[in-house]
């Protein structure tokens, strides 16, 4: 007899919390990985579908309207385990390989200065690797050091 499939929720895994400030054109890795093999990460392992939210804030806006891509999400896959690609976080030149690009976070609307705005990425698909999530500020402004990133994950069950 033939069973259902579905998706099941995962867990929110904080990646990083209360980073440093992060000016524009810098990237900065996430204080932990996410390890997506058998027994990853907190709840995320052998799940395959993950969205990511991003809240941050400014304390200048100028510049900053609607539809303002605050930052770019990287996740950076270590295929043997160990060993992520190299990656260049040169203050204001950051540059990250395109292949590891996820999405943008972008601004809804236009920030209120000091007071948090929460972002997400589109659900993307995840291979069983360990990655290093970068975000790479792209907002004109400098981003606040109260900054977190998180993943909730999804994975497909069989009944």
């Amino acid at each position: 007899m033939a069973g259902d499939i579905f998706l099941r929720e995962g867990t929110i895994f904080t990646l990083t919390s209360s980073g440093s400030s992060l000016t524009n054109a810098t990237a900065v890795a996430a204080s932990n990985d996410l390890d997506v093999r058998n027994a990853g990460s907190a709840g995320v392992g052998q799940n395959l579908r993950a969205t990511f939210e991003l809240v941050c804030q400014w304390a200048t806006v100028t510049g900053i309207v609607a539809g303002t891509v605050a930052t770019e999400l990287y996740l950076s896959p270590a295929l043997d385990g160990t060993n992520f690609p190299d990656v260049d976080l040169t203050a204001s030149s950051s540059f990250l390989q395109y292949a590891a690009f996820v999405g943008n976070f972008t601004c809804p609307k236009v920030p209120t200065v000091s007071t948090n705005m929460r972002l997400h990425t589109k659900t993307i698909l995840l291979d069983p690797f360990i990655y290093r999530p970068y975000i790479l500020n792209r907002s004109g402004q400098t981003i606040a050091a109260t900054w977190t990133l998180k993943v909730m994950s999804a994975r497909l069950q069989y009944t």
